[in-house]
């Protein structure tokens, strides 16, 4: 077995598992922009297999189990793809909009499956004998199928044209937490390249061979500082026609005073964030909000005491209740269901809420609104 190889394939599945199920939860909460934590969940998962096939191939589960050798090349092409595809989804734009989008994408893993077609084919035990001899020398390679440096070719050029493809579309938003995003993940896309290219050039200037386990280790931990240090990433929320009880009442209670300047323009970004769902989300605060808005949360509590004349909590309560008595009007829910779908953490908040707002409580409403 290969310890430092293994080692550091080890570190990376641990703090890949991590990642994975902090994805997870993100991708189960934020109900609001699941397309971007779609890719992240991908690409997190992308990395989490690699490093298992580090393991694998470092220890003698190789030997044992034969049949898993290369088999997901294919998948590992696609992580600078996956960083595209977040980077265009946290500006609201989908990759993979039309067909041609979903083959042009996955031409570098129709390629690398086409070309392990021989090597897949073989006995497991000649599996073994062709990895090994890679090992002493890439020479040695003989099956058509990418190895070492071509297949690291393949990954680093697909790094860098989806690098370029993202400088030549730019960032179409305004929102400044998304630009800094946008430019953390470039860095990452440029980080895999500068690995790959690195690993090539030693191999032929001085004929070694490390393994891929130490270019995928920076990758990692860069990605890995990125989702410490930004407990929540900046996504887009698509815009959407918002729930009302009525245009005139969501006017006047969520947008009363006519304000000018900086804290208006914030604020209506805030209420474009909320009539998308944003309230639903029962953990949801003004930090939230501010980083999803690109902003801090002194600028969005100014703005929000500014132009409702109340506080945070109580505008948000304001779309919270809106869509409760929408549910109630029209639903069947029952309402201890409509409390927690329309953001709140217990029924008594829920009630407290609704009384202050209405002069009733969501059952009394229903009796005197609900569907008859």
């Amino acid at each position: 077995m290969n310890y430092w190889t293994g080692t550091v394939a080890l570190i990376c599945l641990c703090i890949g598992v991590i990642l994975f199920f902090a994805s997870l939860t993100w991708f189960v909460n934020r109900q609001h922009d699941r397309l971007p934590i779609a890719y992240l969940l991908a690409l997190v998962t992308l990395v989490v297999l690699q490093s298992q096939e580090f393991i694998y191939q470092a220890s003698d589960l190789m030997e044992r189990f034969p049949f898993f050798l290369k088999l997901f090349d294919p998948l590992i092409v696609m992580i600078p793809f996956c960083i595209y595809g977040y980077i265009r989804a946290i500006q609201g734009d989908n990759a993979l909009h039309h067909a041609r989008d979903w083959w042009l994408h996955a031409a570098p893993m129709i390629l690398v499956a086409v070309l392990a077609i021989p090597f897949w084919s073989m006995p497991g035990e000649v599996k073994v004998y062709w990895m090994f001899q890679g090992r002493v020398a890439e020479s040695l390679w003989e099956p058509i199928t990418l190895y070492g440096n071509s297949y690291l070719a393949v990954v680093g050029a697909a790094s860098l044209f989806y690098w370029w493809l993202q400088r030549k579309k730019g960032v179409n938003t305004r929102k400044a937490a998304i630009r800094e995003w946008v430019k953390h993940l470039q860095l990452i896309q440029l980080i895999i390249f500068a690995s790959m290219t690195i690993r090539i050039i030693v191999y032929f200037l001085f004929d070694e061979s490390f393994s891929v386990a130490f270019v995928l280790a920076p990758t990692t931990a860069y990605l890995t500082y990125l989702l410490l240090t930004h407990a929540h990433p900046p996504t887009y929320i698509k815009r959407a026609v918002p729930v009302s009880l009525s245009s005139k009442e969501s006017t006047e209670h969520n947008n009363p005073m006519p304000v000018e300047g900086t804290d208006v323009t914030l604020f209506k970004e805030f209420g474009h964030a909320m009539e998308e769902g944003l309230f639903r989300e029962n953990t949801l605060t003004l930090r939230t909000i501010a980083e999803t808005c690109g902003t801090t949360t002194h600028q969005a509590s100014a703005a929000i005491n500014l132009c409702t004349g109340s506080n945070f909590y109580d505008w948000v309560n304001g779309y919270r209740i809106e869509a409760a008595c929408k549910a109630l009007n029209e639903t069947p829910q029952s309402v201890s269901e409509i409390c927690y779908e329309v953001g709140f953490n217990s029924k008594s908040t829920f009630n407290t809420a609704f009384r202050k707002q209405l002069g009733c409580t969501p059952t009394e409403y229903r009796k005197k609104h609900g569907p008859r």
